[in-house]
């Protein structure tokens, strides 16, 4: 544990959020100073999207874990497209967009189909408490393409990193791992990802950043090397996410790493000291989190001369607290709101399913079996459970995207599952 947290790796996480911070300044003050014009039309063509679908569909009638986030979406549009003549510098730290305060035009679709329609009486609005850094990339598509060919892109990258997951596990011999994979993509329903750009930013981070582990392991083995991934995994979330389900950021990433860890051949005594190393890289991934975030609260205060940092602690304590729209809730109303959205028979089957072929795959498996390792997918199925009591408000309201954070669980919980069966087998 000395060498991830010491003087050395103090500095190496100050210096990578500094250069993150520096970085993504950048990237958005070089998108904002794109033209809008051929954007503002790529997204009038785009509204008879928002006006047949609305601001919270679902796909499938009763399945909540099928909603679309057309809302969030929409909004993310308003932003893209604001075009006031404010210093760019202005324009890029308050992330100015057009609404109305009309009762009639509150939903955010509505608002953004009216204000594209022409119709007045808008106004300046700022969203400021995040860094909005999707802008980089949504800025750059709205240029060439309309909403629709926005999703349909996103999912097919998307499904191109899962099949890239899937082929790397396999060539890296965990090909027995790949139903809880399974499992945990259809758990996270992938049929919305890509066609709700507020989840896809995610998705994306995290499979990535598998990409990147599945490749590049063991040349990454050194625990601090591995633990700066995962700071800037935290900051990629930050910077990128909205507030959708970001332990997903957090858990499938690490479960990648905890399987490549404890595969033969590695180093002997990485599965004793695992759920330490495990514990740390979490830690790495909070620092990043929270402090990419503080970072846009801090650079605000400072460029624009205004306390952003107590509005930003406001907004953390109100999410993460008990109170909605003015009833008090408790953790295990929060936790019921989540796992009442994945309790569907698909999904139960899913998991079945994925169940039958892991006990087809280990059944004859010799691999040593480990209790620092049980332990350590333990840890890690337990994770989202821990996002909802921090941030009960938010994991209550929008459970319909925070369920999500629970494909994590799935992959852990079955890998977990196997990683017993080979106990009890050694000792039998």
């Amino acid at each position: 544990m000395s060498d991830i947290i010491n003087a050395k790796a103090v500095k190496r996480i100050l210096l990578t959020l500094a250069a993150g911070g520096a970085v993504g300044f950048c990237l958005l003050l070089l998108v904002y100073a794109m033209p809008t014009e051929r954007m503002i039309q790529n997204a009038t063509a785009s509204i008879e999207i928002f006006t047949r679908e609305g601001i919270y569909p679902e796909t499938v009638y009763g399945y909540r874990a099928t909603t679309l986030d057309n809302y969030t979406d929409a909004w993310m549009i308003r932003n893209a497209i604001y075009n006031g003549d404010e210093p760019l510098l202005e324009r890029c730290l308050n992330v100015y967009f057009y609404g109305y305060t009309h009762e009639e035009t509150k939903d955010v679709c509505e608002s953004l189909v009216a204000y594209l329609q022409g119709m007045q009486g808008y106004e300046r609005i700022s969203y400021n408490e995040y860094w909005h850094g999707y802008l980089i990339v949504l800025k750059p598509l709205l240029y060439f393409l309309d909403y629709g060919d926005i999703r349909q892109l996103l999912k097919s990258v998307a499904l191109a990193l899962v099949i890239a997951v899937s082929v790397l596990m396999e060539r890296r011999h965990m090909a027995r791992y790949i139903p809880a994979f399974i499992a945990a993509m259809v758990c996270v329903e992938f049929s919305t990802i890509g066609m709700s750009m507020q989840y896809t930013s995610v998705f994306i981070i995290a499979l990535a950043f598998c990409v990147f582990l599945l490749r590049k392991y063991p040349e990454t083995v050194q625990d601090c090397s591995i633990s700066i991934v995962f700071l800037i995994i935290g900051m990629c979330t930050s910077y990128f996410d909205f507030l959708t389900y970001p332990v997903f950021t957090l858990g499938i990433p690490l479960m990648m790493w905890v399987l490549l860890a404890r595969a033969p051949g590695q180093r002997e005594s990485m599965p004793v000291k695992m759920p330490v190393l495990a514990f740390a890289h979490c830690a790495y991934w909070a620092v990043g989190y929270a402090g990419m975030w503080s970072l846009k609260w801090l650079l605000y205060s400072v460029l624009m001369g205004k306390n952003l940092i107590a509005v930003g602690i406001r907004s953390v304590l109100y999410r993460s607290g008990r109170d909605v729209m003015g009833e008090q809730i408790g953790y295990l109303e929060t936790l019921s709101e989540n796992i009442g959205v994945l309790a569907k028979y698909p999904f139960v089957l899913a998991c079945a399913v994925a169940v039958v072929f892991l006990v087809f795959f280990h059944r004859k498996e010799k691999d040593n079996a480990s209790k620092q390792v049980l332990l350590t997918f333990i840890f890690i199925a337990a994770l989202p459970f821990l996002w909802y009591a921090a941030s009960m408000n938010h994991s209550y309201i929008h459970a319909h995207m925070t369920y999500k954070d629970m494909s994590v669980s799935v992959f852990a919980g079955l890998c977990a599952m196997t990683e017993f069966m080979k106990l009890i087998k050694r000792r039998t």
